[in-house]
């Protein structure tokens, strides 16, 4: 279960940033040079930010999993450190027009999927516990 949580993550988290990206760029609500100069170093900062609030808030270790209360409350406080310091990293050092527009787009999407993908994982775990009492119960 650890592996495909923390690849599912990585991906979707990803694809909300290039969902983000493409959804202000589409709009016109950003100045298209300066995104697509500042796009791979945005998404590399993203990705480290992903990373480290993953990692200090240990999200993917076995005792998290093992509590599904306990994952849900982890996962909101990495994407909180996350979406926190990435907003103040990126209006500190990035100043250009419209660079709200694309931090709030970016947060709503990676909420979104927090939010889905969490419900998700709740119905999966009920699922293994009722199946898992199930197999208990025939012997």
């Amino acid at each position: 279960m650890k592996t495909p949580l923390i690849l599912t993550d990585a991906i979707c988290s990803n694809m909300a940033f290039v969902a983000a990206f493409f959804c202000v760029k589409s709009y016109g609500l950003v100045a298209e040079e300066a995104l697509w100069t500042n796009f791979y170093t945005l998404w590399v900062l993203f990705n480290l930010l992903n990373a480290v609030a993953a990692l200090h808030l240990r999200l993917y270790a076995r005792s998290t999993l093992k509590q599904l209360k306990k994952l849900v409350y982890t996962t909101w406080k990495s994407v909180l450190i996350l979406l926190t310091l990435f907003t103040g990293c990126t209006v500190i050092e990035y100043r250009f027009r419209g660079i709200g527009y694309f931090l709030i787009v970016l947060a709503v999407l990676v909420i979104l999927y927090v939010v889905l993908s969490r419900f998700l994982l709740a119905y999966l775990y009920k699922r293994d516990a009722r199946a898992s009492v199930h197999t208990i119960s025939k012997y």
